[in-house]
């Protein structure tokens, strides 16, 4: 009888160690302002560690810009010494391809356009 509980016990830990919860396989859609600034930066490319040129965004909220490739927002192209303000689609990927980064991003509009004079 203890050897049927201990084994009983030990199939019902198995099984809600392998269980996962639905919202993990589901992409998670929101809309979040993104500030590209009139700058533009470096970002390394993995695997030939070379560095690339592409512009600096940040979301509201954070403070630091950070930089990412040109075609990263679909639908959007961005021009050298302007500064924006987009209204975007963020995606966070549930599954993200291992060659890509966990959020997908789609304009929705282009909020400001400021043309920097230097």
């Amino acid at each position: 009888m203890k050897l049927w509980k201990i084994s009983f016990m030990m199939l019902a830990a198995f099984s809600l160690a392998f269980c996962s919860s639905d919202d993990d396989d589901k992409d998670i859609v929101e809309q979040v302002t993104i500030y590209v600034s009139a700058e533009t930066g470096t970002y390394n490319v993995v695997p030939d560690n070379m560095l690339v040129e592409g512009m600096l965004i940040r979301t509201e909220g954070e403070s630091a810009f950070y930089c990412v490739s040109f075609q990263t927002i679909t639908g959007f192209t961005y021009e050298r010494g302007h500064e924006y303000e987009l209204l975007v689609k963020r995606t966070k990927l549930a599954n993200p391809p291992q060659d890509s980064g966990k959020y997908r991003y789609e304009l929705v509009r282009i909020v400001s356009d400021k043309e920097i004079k230097r």
